[in-house]
This record gives structure tokens, sequence and C-alpha cells, in this order.
């Protein structure tokens, strides 16, 4: 069955365009932050991993609080039609100046205590104010897609775009940085660990968050809801009431956990196989083919929904990733095996990069419309805020828990200095590394079993919300 929208044109091949290169300075910054962060404040800046997993736990559980909050003051109130990018206008500056903060405490205070209370402090204030700042122009951003058009088909589009130029700034961050690490750590580039870090957050902080701003001026808002207020209770009631959200943010959650095993990459490229740019080689090609496989969406969306996908490419996946897990056991330390099986397994993964970035996404945007078909209330800034708490315990609690597990199998670091690490300890790096990401992807798959926006189910709901949003212009 057709959709009800197929047929109108609302979004200009530049607009999607510039949301797409919005959303790779985002995630460009994001990662530099997030991927770096506790190896820069346990190895550079010298903080004890105990005190870092203490705070990042910390800084999680505010978020999940916080985030949720963000959405809620988001769509409480209806200010024409830019309540979401008039927020990206107004914080970006003062989130690019806290990214860039995070990364100079080795300049401003050179104490290496690693119970230094200055440091600490200097910790807190930076962190949690890039914590903030990002948070609100994250959760903004995010509700976009919602709202970006009312035709399925474009929000589709945009969001693939999106999730292409993400790939692409990712790349960036996974092919420049490794390598300028281990010229850093060999001597051969003549500047220290301190002075890159420094160079990731301005990198960070202008260039990425500088290109995430463009959203704020030149991406419009096309669906709006209808009352002025939303009372926060009635709010709250058509969360509540929202299934088809309650599982996907289920299954999100359940997902972010994967980052416990992104956390320690760096740690097994580094100290097992002993070189950080090893993770270039084993992602390259894996990144060709997943740019080639949005290509494929239309075709598997033509034969399955987009349940029905999610599900067989998580599972397809998470196998592969369990045979790696299993291969590593024995030959976690040698190169000429684990290098080619990680390879093929990230290959896999990329076949199905496509739908694996677009689709949970669009659902999304489904189970937002799903709660204005349902209640009249448009909800994106809650949903997408929630979401995106459960991100963040990839970025924090995950990392969190991470470095508190560093600590639990014996890691031993000193500051500025590399330590070859036991045996033991680099096995318990590759079993973290690569099992919890399998375990993880297809646990995560469970909830989307009972996902029911589709079929005849998904087409009555764009039929309705069409002519209600006719009936109410």
């Amino acid at each position: 069955m057709k959709s009800p929208y197929e047929n109108e044109s609302f979004l200009s091949t530049k607009e999607r365009l510039i949301y797409g290169i919005s959303n790779g300075g985002q995630v460009m910054g994001y990662s530099l932050v997030s991927s770096y962060l506790m190896y820069f404040y346990v190895n550079i800046f010298a903080i004890d991993a105990g005190v870092i997993s203490i705070i990042f736990l910390i800084g999680g559980i505010w978020d999940i609080i916080n985030n949720p909050l963000i959405g809620t003051f988001i769509d409480r109130k209806n200010k024409s039609d830019e309540k979401l990018t008039r927020l990206i206008r107004r914080f970006t500056p003062f989130q690019a100046v806290a990214t860039i903060l995070i990364f100079m405490g080795p300049v401003f205070i050179k104490s290496n205590y690693v119970l230094s209370p200055a440091k600490i402090i200097y910790l807190l204030i930076t962190y949690f104010l890039w914590e903030f700042f990002y948070s609100v122009t994250d959760v903004s951003f995010s509700g976009l897609a919602a709202v970006i058009s009312p035709n399925p088909i474009e929000r589709q589009k945009a969001i693939s775009t999106a999730s292409i130029c993400v790939q692409l700034s990712g790349s960036f961050v996974l092919v420049l940085i490794p390598m300028i690490l281990d010229l850093s750590k060999s001597g051969k580039l003549g500047i220290s660990m301190t002075q890159v870090f420094m160079g990731i957050g301005m990198i960070a902080g202008t260039v990425g968050v500088g290109l995430f701003a463009l959203s704020g001026y030149y991406v419009k808002e096309r669906i709006v809801q209808q009352k002025p207020i939303q009372p926060i209770k009635e709010l709250l009631s058509s969360l509540a009431n929202n299934k088809p959200l309650i599982l996907l943010l289920l299954s999100n959650l359940i997902s972010s956990f994967a980052g416990i095993g992104e956390a320690f990459s760096t740690y097994y490229y580094l100290d097992v196989l002993g070189y950080a740019s090893l993770s270039i080689i084993a992602a390259a090609p894996a990144f060709l083919i997943s740019l080639f496989s949005y290509s494929l969406i239309n075709t598997a969306k033509n034969r399955f929904s987009n349940k029905v996908i999610i599900i067989g490419s998580n599972l397809i996946v998470g196998a592969f990733q369990f045979v790696v897990f299993l291969i590593g056991l024995r030959h976690f330390q040698n190169i000429k095996i684990m290098l080619p099986s990680i390879i093929i397994c990230n290959c896999i993964t990329g076949l199905f990069g496509g739908v694996l970035n677009t689709l949970p996404t669009e659902m999304l945007t489904e189970a937002t419309d799903y709660a204005e078909w349902k209640t009249g209330m448009r909800t994106e800034g809650i949903a997408f805020s929630l979401k995106n708490s459960v991100v963040k315990v990839y970025g924090t609690l995950a990392q969190g828990f991470a470095a508190f597990l560093l600590n639990l199998i014996g890691y031993v670091s000193t500051s500025g200095q590399a330590v070859v690490q036991s045996n033991t300890v680099q096995k318990r790096i590759w079993i973290i590394f690569s099992l919890t990401p399998a375990v993880i992807r297809l646990v995560c798959t469970l909830p989307v079993f009972f996902y029911n926006i589709i079929g005849e189910e998904k087409q009555r709901m764009l039929n309705d919300l069409k002519i209600q949003r006719k009936r109410n212009d």
C-alpha cells in the first residue's frame, strides 16, 4: 500500500544535505570526546581510573534524568515552528567552548598526583558543563528527524543521508586519531600526547560543533504540535501508553551497553596487538561496504517490514561476532589470525550498516507519530531525549563501567608512559572487547519482536494523521 504522502515533496536536496552534514559534525565532535576521553583522563591527565569510573557513572545517571527533563521542556511549549532549531542556535556556542576546555586540563594543572583535588575539580566542572550543553543541542537535533517532513520516504532519505555523513565524519576519527597517537607515542610526530589531545579538543569544538550549528539555521520543522501548551501530566501519560516507543527505547538501552566493548577497543589494539592504527585496517573495508549498504535499504523494504529487517540483521551480525570471540580465545595475540577475522566480521556488520543505522531512527519517528495519532500530542522532544539518554549510557555509564573493569582485570597504567600488560590482562581485554557487543546485539533484538507499527496498522495511522493535520491547518 502507498503512503498518503508519497506524491508530496517537502524537503529540498540542499536542506537534506545540510541536515546530514550537521549530524556528521555533531558526531565528529562527540566521537572525539567520547572515544578517547577515558584514555585521556587516565593516561594523559593522570587521574585515578576508579575516580573516573565514579564520575562517569554519576554523569550517566544524571543524563538519564536530565535528558527527559530537557525533552519535556521542549514538548511542553510550542513556539511556532522553531522549538528545536532555536535551542540549537542558542547553545552550540557554549558547547564549543566547553568541548575545547575539557582537553586543556594538563595545560592549567601540572600535578602528576592521580588524586589531585585540582584536577578532579577541573574535570567535574568542564565535563558536566559539556554534558549539559551537549544534551540540550543533542535532544533538539534528534527531534528534527520526526518533524523535518511528514513524508516517511523523505524522512528515511534524510536519516540515510545523515547516517552516511556520520560515517564519513566518523572515519576522520577512526583513521586520523589512531595514526596520530601511534606517531606521538613513537616520538616521530615531534609533539607530546598532551598536545595531541589539545588538538583533538580544538577540532571537536570548532569544526565538529561548527558544522552541527548549521542545522539551527537551515533546517525547517514541518510538523508542529497544535496545542500552545501541553500539560506535563498528559505528556507523561502519552509516553506511558506508547508501547512501540517503550519497546524501541528498551532495545536501545540494551544495545548501548555494547559501548563497554567499544571502550576496550583502544586497549585491545594498543596493549594487545601493539598498534592503535590497526583499528584503521580492521575497519576500512567495512566502511566502504557500509556506504554501499545504503543502496540496499529500498530493496529490503520492498520485501520486508522495518521490524523484520532489524531483527534479521541483528541476529546475523551477532552470530558472526560470537564466532570471532571464540576464535580469539586461543589466538587473541596473533595479528595474522585476529586481524583477518575482525576484518571479515566488520565487513558483515558493514553490509547491514545501512539498515542498522537508518531504520531504528525511522521507527522512532513512527512511534512519535503514533503518539500524535492516539493522543493528538507531539512528543518528539521526550521520545528522542529518552533515546539520547540510553545513547549516553554508551558514552558515560558504559565507559564508567569500562574504567571500573580496567581496575578489576588488573590493568596497570602510569602517567604519560605505556605499560606492557600481562598475558592474563590481555586475554581479559579481548574477552570484554569481543564478547560484549555479540551478546548485547542478540539480546537487544528481543523487544523488537513486539513492535506493531507495521502493515495495515502503519497505513491506517498515516492516513488518519494526514486527515487530522489538514483539519488543523
